[in-house]
């Protein structure tokens, strides 16, 4: 297996001088050995996702005799058992080889996408979109820990980043692959979406198969006992403040869209406008960001900043309620690039925190627990932000902005709190 530093050695230069452009492009395929091959199947994966996640609930409605509302609740529900299931899937990846489970995980997906050709009734749909989100939240957790076996220290984030800048590629194609099934919205297009869907999850278990099973680490005397990652409160309320910034996230695609269309004179269309600019830039500066929070004392202060440029986002995004188009769409550009650079700092910072304050032996298992952290802006944040600027106009972007506010505050101290309690030292 290639060193950490030979894995991702031609990330950081060497050779003839390019240009910012051809530079930011290639740092899209930088890695090398097993980093290379979880690159190529993070790209599979995301293409698959982004025709699952951008096709299906259309499918659900032309599929079966069920309701907007219904194919809400559901796709609600399997959210939450999806993240329920992170803690159980980290023990398994733990006990049994990250690899091993992420080829599992990774094929039960497969399969329970093809079963939804069945979900054409309430009753089937819940369950069987749930099975599909519990899967797929517990090959999010053992890839994780294939990352954290495959590099060290720091090059994990590094590695995250990449992946991330891969998956919001291959999401977009998938997206755009989506498009033109909608378009056809015929049973055949839709029974070969999910099919392909299947294929892409179905390819990635093939990648993994190519990766090496690295071998647990072994626990010292009475490890096993310790490691209760769910009685770990300091790391638990960093995995909540840390995974607040993602509330961004629902900003970006469910409230500035609505916003966008009930309370301003921009086009609708810069809704999805916003969203691509979005993607183009995750897609070239995550890896360019990651380094700025390779540490956990530079982590916090980069979730900090992140937590402010959200709190920033908000008041501003309110300005354009009173704003003629033109003014109003340019305003919009800014409120989206703030966002997503908020996106970029919170996500490494989650991945330094997440990885940094975990033991060594139980990686997978911290990264189950870490998830948990993900129920309040998956579950709570679309009511939020749509309740709070859809009813409260201008007003409610203040309000909003209130919880990011509360993040930078408390990000310093529970950050703190855990570096003191941990077995062993976090890396500094």
């Amino acid at each position: 297996m290639a060193s950490p530093q030979s894995t991702l050695s031609s990330a950081d230069g060497g050779g003839a001088p390019r240009g910012r452009l051809g530079a930011a492009l290639g740092a899209l395929l930088p890695v090398s050995g097993p980093a290379r091959w979880l690159a190529a199947a993070q790209l599979a994966g995301s293409v698959g996702a982004g025709l699952y996640l951008a096709g299906a609930p259309v499918y659900f409605l032309r599929a079966g005799d069920l309701t907007v509302g219904q194919v809400g609740a559901g796709l609600s529900a399997a959210a939450l058992a999806g993240i329920a299931a992170s803690v159980p899937a980290g023990r398994m990846a733990d006990r049994y080889g990250a690899r091993r489970m992420s080829v599992v995980f990774v094929l039960l997906q497969a399969l329970f996408v093809l079963l939804l050709l069945a979900a054409d009734r309430f009753w089937l749909f819940v369950p069987l979109v749930a099975l599909v989100a519990v899967a797929e939240q517990s090959w999010d957790v053992s890839r994780d820990g294939m990352i954290a076996a495959a590099v060290t220290g720091s090059d994990r984030v590094r590695v995250s980043a990449y992946l991330r800048s891969v998956f919001n590629a291959g999401f977009a194609l998938g997206t755009l692959a989506a498009g033109l099934v909608l378009a056809v919205d015929s049973p055949a297009a839709y029974l070969g979406m999910l099919a392909a869907v299947a294929a892409c999850w179905v390819a990635v278990a093939g990648l993994y198969l190519l990766l090496p099973a690295w071998p647990r680490p072994a626990p010292t005397d009475g490890a096993r006992e310790r490691v209760r990652p769910l009685a770990d409160l300091p790391y638990l309320l960093v995995a909540q403040v840390s995974c607040l910034t993602r509330i961004g996230e629902t900003i970006l695609l469910v409230g500035l869209p609505l916003w966008i269309v009930s309370a301003t004179d921009a086009p609708r269309p810069l809704a999805a406008w916003l969203t691509g600019i979005n993607t183009v830039l995750v897609v070239l500066l995550q890896v360019r960001v990651s380094r700025a929070g390779d540490t956990i004392p530079s982590a916090a202060r980069l979730q900090r900043f992140a937590f402010l440029l959200l709190a920033a986002a908000c008041p501003v995004a309110a300005l354009t309620g009173r704003l003629p188009a033109a003014p109003a769409i340019a305003v919009l550009v800014l409120v989206a690039v703030l966002l997503t650079f908020a996106e970029l700092g919170g996500e490494t910072a989650r991945w330094t925190m997440q990885f940094g304050l975990a033991p060594e032996r139980a990686q997978a298992r911290y990264a189950g627990v870490f998830r948990l952290g993900q129920a309040v802006p998956a579950v709570a944040g679309p009511a939020l932000v749509t309740g709070l600027t859809g009813g409260l106009g201008a007003a409610g972007w203040l309000v909003l902005a209130l919880i990011p506010l509360a993040g930078a505050a408390l990000s310093g101290p529970v950050v703190a709190w855990a570096r003191r309690t941990r077995p062993e030292p976090a890396p500094s």
